[in-house]
């Protein structure tokens, strides 16, 4: 892979661990710490299912995972501003605001492992996500960050789950 592709991740990496610092210091400031409450391991799952699948893991992790991450934090950080909770809310638009690179980072290095192996990207994307990613995809979408980010709709809205029609 490009140099480019190591500079990216590792910018993410980078960035990820700041977000863990800003949660640890959320929840210390509410009188909690990280471990404390339950969590999913979805994130865990899914590096280890694709372990040995750059393009399942391009697939799975950024463009599904941390895309998801696009559609629910605007609602959370509304969430922490009716609470007051200003800290939380300065931590989360972070966040948010870091996850749109993430997200874009997973698309443009999926799209060049596509076209440098001649499959089309959106055949490869639905298939990887059939065959790692347990469910639909649950809307709704936030669009226009995913759009932002090189994560075209047509690429999610064909797996998203049935919801009905005034949900959407």
């Amino acid at each position: 892979m490009p140099m480019g592709f190591y500079d990216d991740w590792v910018k993410a990496a980078d960035d990820e661990a700041k977000h863990f610092n800003l949660i640890c210091d959320c929840l210390e400031t509410m009188g909690s710490y990280y471990g404390a409450l339950p969590a999913h391991d979805g994130m865990w799952r899914a590096a280890s299912d694709t372990a040995n699948d750059l393009q399942g893991r391009l697939a799975i992790v950024p463009m599904v995972l941390e895309a998801r991450g696009l559609d629910v934090t605007p609602g959370m950080i509304d969430v922490f501003e009716k609470a007051g909770e200003t800290a939380a809310v300065e931590s989360l638009k972070t966040i948010y605001s870091e996850e749109v690179s993430h997200v874009a980072y997973g698309a443009k290095w999926f799209n060049f492992v596509c076209g440098r192996d001649n499959s089309d990207p959106k055949e490869v994307f639905h298939a990887l996500v059939k065959r790692y990613f347990k469910g639909g995809l649950k809307p709704p979408f936030n669009e226009e960050k995913r759009v932002d980010a090189g994560l075209p709709p047509d690429f999610y809205w064909p797996l998203a789950e049935e919801l009905p029609p005034y949900v959407r």
